[in-house]
């Protein structure tokens, strides 16, 4: 719901600047198809003279409609518990309306020249902080915890436990109304945490139409109305049953102990993006692109797809981002499905094979292939792990994907007690089936060589064949993958180490080990200066760990998992 609540209230204000724009008779080149709901990017280019003095007032109109919004229905809902007189809040909402965002607006003759222009004012920022009091946010960790005494501050009248219980007894009130899919009565929010969390209550979000109607004098169509109200339906918390999980302490004395299951968690972006605009900077180019990303996460979004194992459902495309979870409804997926389906996930769905039929009516056909490559991370998580855990251990897997090389996958297995393990690799290893264990040359069957592989992994590994620090020779490593993976693979030779560019610095082929220059030495003291990078102790424990790596990965993906039975790290 944060990530929801987050992509759409930038959507929302982009499309209000889109809006706006249109209104004065300019094109919005980028971006095109513009829908709320599916992730509005925060870089819009018009052609024509739109400048900042007409573009930021209907920025901060729509965002003052949000924040006007939010707190005015918490006091209307809460009059019952509440007085007028209680709320000493309204003067650090005013401040969350006036000081929440930068805005940046350039003009140029041509895209490349107001692009430069653009990051030119971005060099010198003008934004407000606010200087908060008071308790810090359980989730930002910086900004006051948002209700009715916030902005109060007189120590005489008011002690520690008189704000901790006041604290307690709004969000217990507020949860109760809003329901705890949207607020657990335990959390302790800023104001903006309480606003991506309440603009996806479909009571609130057609609030925020009716005030942004009224304060901007003008109808919207009714396509407009549909697409602002939409996150109301897509997060409606009958939707999530499947991923409810009850808390314990809640659980009724007659109700069964509820299992728990592993679920596996993918997070994506393109890579290089704004490379590839730079270097196609017209305005044709840009709204093409910009169109087959946006019908792309429009066909992958699409809820009647079943391309997803079991019961899995994407949670958020807008572009090229995009978030899915993999589960199944009352029983536990397995994690070899998940492996098995990622491994095809950036040919068939990346460059949209999967996705002809649903792409036909696109005027830039999704399943066209992409001109930039793709990086995700996934991470199989344990049950007991807190879902905030999950998606920080998603961006973590994510980024060690482009840093690993982009055009490429991060799998983390993630354990309960917050332990993981990591293993990168690019895209066409898994295509063409190099890491297929059931080739193997020992006879054993695919359950078996896997156990056997982590086996011996962990047994070379303990008697440091590959090193005391895993910067060894290579030679052990490699033997011990060709046993499991055939002779005659040349996923480990030299010549698949690195990634290869063409003239204009796009990436024609994904290493293993990615750029080269990750392991350039410039320290001329350095014992490994100079020397060739097949000597060079980082590229061999690189090699060494992605060996041991993908042993410890493997068989954790490929094991049977039962539910409420999770594999020890």
């Amino acid at each position: 719901r944060d990530l929801y609540g987050s992509s759409y209230i930038l959507s929302f204000l982009a499309w209000a600047v889109c809006r706006a724009a249109k209104q004065q008779g300019h094109t919005v080149i980028s971006p095109a198809l513009i829908n709320v709901t599916q992730g509005m990017p925060n870089q819009i280019i018009i052609d024509g003279i739109f400048e900042q003095a007409e573009a930021k007032p209907a920025f901060n109109e729509a965002w003052g409609c949000i924040v006007y919004t939010c707190r005015q229905w918490i006091e209307d809902e809460l009059s019952d518990t509440y007085r007028k007189d209680d709320y000493c809040w309204h003067r650090d909402w005013g401040l969350w309306a006036k000081h929440a965002w930068e805005f940046f607006a350039a003009n140029g003759s041509d895209i490349p020249t107001a692009r430069r222009r653009l990051n030119d004012c971005k060099q010198s920022r003008a934004w407000t902080g606010i200087n908060w009091t008071g308790e810090s946010s359980t989730l930002s960790g910086a900004d006051a915890i948002a209700w009715p005494k916030l902005g109060y501050n007189n120590p005489r009248k008011t002690s520690y436990q008189d704000q901790k219980h006041g604290i307690e007894t709004f969000y217990k009130t507020l949860s109760k109304r809003l329901g705890e899919a949207f607020i657990d009565p335990d959390e302790e929010l800023s104001v903006p945490e309480v606003i991506k969390r309440m603009v996806t209550h479909e009571e609130v979000a057609k609030a925020v139409l009716k005030t942004f109607k009224a304060r901007s004098h003008t109808e919207l169509t009714q396509k407009e109305e549909v697409q602002l109200l939409q996150i109301a339906n897509e997060l409606n918390p009958r939707s999530f049953k499947d991923l409810n999980r009850l808390k314990q302490k809640d659980r009724k004395p007659d109700q069964p102990t509820e299992p728990k299951y592993w679920t596996g968690w993918f997070l994506g972006d393109g890579d290089n993006a704004g490379k590839y605009l730079k270097r196609h900077s017209t305005p044709e180019v840009l709204t093409a692109f910009s169109a087959q990303m946006r019908e792309w996460g429009s066909a992958i979004r699409d809820p009647e797809q079943s391309y997803l194992p079991g019961q899995g459902r994407m949670v958020y495309a807008g572009g090229d981002d995009f978030l899915g979870v993999l589960y199944e409804r009352d029983a536990q997926l397995q994690s070899e499905i998940c492996w098995q389906w990622l491994s095809q996930f950036n040919k068939d769905f990346w460059r949209g094979r999967t996705l002809q039929a649903r792409s036909a009516s696109f005027k830039y056909k999704a399943n066209k292939p992409k001109p930039i490559t793709a990086s995700v991370g996934f991470v199989w998580a344990a049950p007991n792990v807190p879902q905030r855990d999950v998606l920080q251990h998603c961006h973590a897997a994510e980024q060690s994907a482009k840093r690993g090389g982009r055009d490429r996958i991060a799998f983390r297995i993630l354990f309960n007690g917050g332990n993981h393990l990591e293993w990168v690799c690019p895209w066409w290893v898994l295509e063409d089936e190099y890491i297929d264990i059931s080739k193997n040359q020992l006879g054993l069957a695919k359950p078996q060589a896997w156990t056997h592989f982590y086996n011996d992994a962990a047994a070379l590994e303990g008697r440091h064949a590959f090193g005391a620090n895993q910067d060894g020779p290579i030679d052990v490593a490699k033997a011990l993958f060709q046993v499991y993976f055939g002779e005659a693979s040349p996923v480990l030779d030299e010549a698949h180490w690195w990634n290869r560019y063409d003239a204009n610095e796009r990436l024609e082929f994904s290493g293993i080990l990615g750029d080269a220059t990750r392991f350039a030495i410039a320290d001329p003291d350095h014992p490994d200066y100079g020397k060739p990078l097949a000597e060079n102790r980082f590229v061999r424990k690189a090699i060494n760990t992605w060996v041991i790596n993908l042993a410890k990965a493997g068989f954790q993906l490929t094991r049977p998992v039962r539910s409420s039975q999770p594999a020890a790290a």
